[in-house]
């Protein structure tokens, strides 16, 4: 199994309601788990209650990340949970800086998941405006990571 279909064997296990999955190929056994999920248990409203709605507002932006839209730029967002890294190891250079220049599919920050490296990367040609995150913050799946500003 290579990197990619590692990756994809993942996003698949976070996308479903499977607790553990075990795959095994060519010798090599690969072991996803994860914690437990709690139940919520409705309880019935009362005759009179006034009832309310369980559904989950639509998300929204938070200001900053609107106001970053309104500036012109765009965010690179996480792909996945994890925590986020601006460079390959403690000792080595950060992969970008605000006011670098990056190109189209330049590694731009890590995402660790499990103990894996996911590369990050800017989709266009853009200048880095803003760096959204601090190094070794937990992340969220979607989470603004950099506020670029596209070239094109």
């Amino acid at each position: 199994m290579d990197f990619e279909e590692l990756q994809e064997l993942i996003r698949l296990f976070e996308s479903t309601e499977l607790s553990e999955i075990e795959v095994e190929e060519d010798g090599r056994r690969i072991r996803l788990a994860k914690q437990p999920i709690t139940e919520n248990h409705v309880v019935p409203a009362r005759e009179g209650a006034t009832a309310r709605s369980t559904a989950k507002p639509a998300p929204t932006l938070d200001a900053e990340t609107e106001a970053l839209l309104a500036e012109g730029l765009v965010t690179v967002d996480s792909p996945m949970v994890g925590t986020f890294y601006t460079a390959s190891g403690p000792s080595a250079p950060p992969f970008v800086q605000v006011g670098d220049t990056v190109d189209a599919n330049q590694v731009i920050c890590i995402v660790e998941a499990m103990k894996i490296m996911n590369e990050v990367v800017c989709k266009v040609p853009a200048i880095v405006e803003r760096i959204l995150v601090r190094n070794g913050e937990p992340v969220e799946y979607g989470q603004p990571l950099i506020a670029v500003r596209p070239l094109a």
